[in-house]
C-alpha cells in the first residue's frame, strides 16, 4: 500500500515538478539578462568614463606644468583689494588709482 501511495505521489507531482524547473529556468534567464544590461549598460561606460577623465586631468596637468613658455609662477594668485601695488601704494577700495585693472592673456582650452 505504501508503494502505490509512493508512485500515484510522484505521478501527480511530476507535471507540477516540470513546471517549476521551467519557471525557474525563465526567471533565471531574466536575471541573468537583467544583469548583462545592467554591467554591459551601466559598469562598463562608467568605467570607461572615469578612466577617459583621468586621463585627461594628468594631461591637463602634465602639459600645464610642462609648458616652454610659461615658467611656474608660485606667487600668481589672487590679489585682495587691500594688496600693495609694486610701486609701494597700498590700494584701498575708495582710493583712486591711474591703473584700473591688469590684463591677463589666456588661453581657451577646449
Amino acid at each position: 500500500m505504501l508503494l502505490k501511495l509512493a508512485g500515484r505521489f510522484n505521478s501527480v507531482f511530476a507535471a507540477s515538478v516540470l513546471n517549476l524547473l521551467s519557471m525557474n529556468v525563465f526567471v533565471l534567464a531574466i536575471l541573468f539578462y537583467l544583469l548583462y544590461r545592467f554591467i554591459g549598460g551601466f559598469l562598463i561606460p562608467l568605467f570607461r568614463t572615469t578612466v577617459h577623465i583621468r586621463r585627461q586631468f594628468h594631461n591637463m596637468n602634465g602639459t600645464s606644468n610642462n609648458q616652454p613658455g610659461n615658467p611656474p609662477n608660485p606667487g600668481n594668485g589672487s590679489a585682495s583689494p587691500n594688496s600693495a601695488s609694486p610701486d609701494g601704494k597700498t590700494n584701498t577700495p575708495g582710493a583712486t588709482s591711474s591703473k584700473v585693472g591688469e590684463y591677463i592673456d589666456f588661453e581657451e582650452v577646449k
